[in-house]
């Protein structure tokens, strides 16, 4: 009797143990997958937030993780809105164009408003900005699809206060607009009113510029340039967007 509890022991044991090592492989594969996926797909994270509200900075924080990843895949934008310039701060970033913007989304996805911190991925899904587990979950998701188009930047020229950019495209551009981003990669503010008064609060791939135009398999667009632009600290983000459903189609980042 001894003799056999010994040998169920060892079972028992042994098949943990491949079991352990079964599980191991497993998740290992699935990361592989999702890496190769990674690789292939896109995601745009569109934070809409604001200097004035006292729920953004986390958000505003999480964002900035994103962006220091540094992942050509993985683009992170924060529009500052102008709703919040009432309550007793003037959010120097903010701009009535990414109100508008906002506005559209909420009235193109099903059960969405308007709100701060809101993020949008790519254009057709939304959640509180400071989610972290939800937002890493949709972020994955948008991965593992593929893009359909692809941009890339040509030629970039300063000139008079502007900033003009050579464009082209491939894939299905139809119903599409190519909207342009001039994105400041930090910045630093000291608040001194409303709901973040004292705080001093930091901001990432901030959007200064903006403008939309028809997507063309080649075209240009030109962007005006903020006062107290320093060209290392700026990228220039193209997106295409579709104009019926404001789904995302494809996106590309460079560096000034």
């Amino acid at each position: 009797m001894k003799k056999l509890s010994s040998v169920l022991i060892f079972i028992f044991v042994t098949a943990g143990i491949v079991i352990c090592l079964s599980s191991s492989i497993f998740k290992n594969s699935v990361v592989k997958a999702s890496s190769a996926q990674a690789a292939q797909g896109f995601v745009v994270m569109e934070l809409f937030t604001s200097q004035g509200c006292s729920n953004c900075p986390p958000a505003d924080e999480l964002l900035g993780k994103y962006a220091a990843q540094n992942n050509p895949n993985i683009i992170p934008l924060s529009f500052h809105v102008d709703y919040w310039n009432r309550l007793g701060w003037k959010d120097s970033f903010s701009n009535a164009g990414f109100s508008q913007r906002q506005r559209l989304y909420a009235s193109s996805i099903a059960n969405s408003s308007v709100y701060t911190p809101q993020l949008i991925i790519n254009g057709n899904e939304e959640m509180v900005g400071s989610e972290e587990s939800k937002i890493a979950s949709a972020v994955t998701k948008a991965l593992a699809l593929q893009p359909a188009v692809t941009i890339a930047i040509g030629s970039q020229q300063i000139k008079e206060g502007e900033l003009i950019i050579q464009y082209s495209t491939t894939g299905n551009i139809a119903h599409n607009n190519i909207l342009a981003l001039l994105v400041q990669t930090r910045a630093t503010t000291k608040i001194k009113a409303g709901e973040n008064n004292g705080a001093t609060l930091a901001s990432y791939n901030v959007v200064r510029s903006m403008v939309s135009v028809p997507a063309k398999v080649a075209g240009s667009c030109t962007l005006t340039i903020p006062a107290g632009f320093i060209s290392n600290n700026y990228s220039i983000v193209l997106l295409a967007q579709n104009t019926g459903s404001l789904k995302i189609t494809g996106t590309v980042k460079k560096s000034i």
